[in-house]
């Protein structure tokens, strides 16, 4: 078989040197399929073009619809977001790039409106877009973003260190040019005390000592520049870690307290209303009677309320596991037969 790097197999691409019937009527469908795939990118392609002309040029107005809107989801059947999923896709992406790609569709081609222009025809290029699902290539935009993100503040920390390494360049040149004036003018300068006149060798010897001497100064404050600036640049970044977890921090904090303060009320609430039932009952029995027989009372109340909590957690958990909530319902049993034998 031959390699068509087209994409779409012609007759001649086939290694067929016997026709027989059925081979015929192998390409016969082939050539069906082929034409039929071919005229739904066209078609595709045309209905976002008229779309687009159809809303840009407002021609709606004169088949009696207001809004293009309305002429989409009435005369079209096509649902606003729709048509506007086509409109944009063809806007971003251009005619010869939908042209090219139409038998992706347009879900998979409005994803690709989100890769930037200059990376598109690569991206798909990349990546068998045809044989993806729609998740997994929503998945690589999204990861291809985030590495542009990092890419992005790579870059900025890269330019903040270039700047600063540039203007050392600048500050360390301006000043060997300023001694460099320094030594010529003392050159010139004419000798007004009764000594050795140096030779022009030990004055270019000096002169280049000197020089040297200011190259590796200049040189060494230029590097502790630049490393101050990378220090800086990974402090900044540092502070900036450091104040989003203490942000969360704070906020989760928040929400323990508020938790916290939430159960409290609560426990303060249902103390109130035992003090409350306390007090009810107390008033119902006898002002004289034994302060024995009040706190019997108040217990009493305390096991009502406490058995009737604990047939509903051993009503959830036989709901969930009738075994465990059986022998959790036997334990009581066992132990109110227990507290009814010694009550009587």
């Amino acid at each position: 078989m031959l390699e068509n790097h087209s994409g779409i197999m012609t007759i001649a691409d086939f290694e067929i040197n016997n026709i027989t019937e059925d081979i015929k009527r192998a390409l016969e469908t082939h050539e069906r399929i082929i034409a039929a795939e071919q005229t739904a990118a066209t078609a595709m392609l045309s209905l976002c073009e008229n779309l687009k002309k159809m809303r840009d040029t407002q021609l709606y107005k004169e088949l009696g619809f207001e809004k293009f809107e309305d002429y989409s989801e009435k005369a079209c059947n096509i649902k606003k977001r729709q048509a506007y999923n086509y409109i944009s896709t063809y806007e971003k992406l251009g005619k010869g790039f939908l042209q090219s790609n139409a038998e992706l569709g347009i879900t998979k081609l409005q994803l690709l409106t989100e890769v930037c222009a200059v990376d598109r025809a690569e991206f798909v290029e990349e990546n068998d877009l045809g044989g993806m699902s729609v998740a997994e290539i929503k998945k690589i935009i999204e990861q291809n973003k985030q590495r542009g993100e990092q890419l992005s503040v790579l870059s900025d920390e890269l330019e903040t260190v270039k700047t600063d390494a540039t203007n050392a360049k600048i500050h360390s040149d301006n000043t060997i040019e300023q001694m460099q004036a320094k030594i010529e003018e003392l050159r010139k300068r004419p000798i007004e005390v009764a000594v050795q006149q140096p030779s022009e060798a030990d004055i270019a010897k000096a002169v280049e000592e000197k020089t040297e001497e200011i190259r590796k100064q200049l040189e060494k404050e230029k590097k502790e520049e630049i490393k101050e600036a990378k220090k800086q640049a990974q402090d900044d970044m540092l502070k900036r870690f450091q104040k989003e977890f203490d942000e969360k921090k704070a906020s989760a904090r928040l929400e323990v307290e508020q938790e916290l303060e939430e159960k409290i009320k609560s426990a303060e609430a249902e103390k109130e209303q035992a003090l409350q039932r306390a007090e009810e009952l107390s008033n119902k029995l006898d002002k004289n009677a034994d302060a024995d027989l009040v706190t019997a009372s108040i217990y009493f109340g305390e096991v009502q309320k406490t058995l009737n909590s604990f047939l509903q957690s051993a009503a959830k958990v036989e709901s969930n596991d009738i075994e465990k909530g059986r022998k959790l319902k036997t334990l009581a049993a066992d132990f109110l037969k227990k507290a009814i034998d010694e009550l009587n």
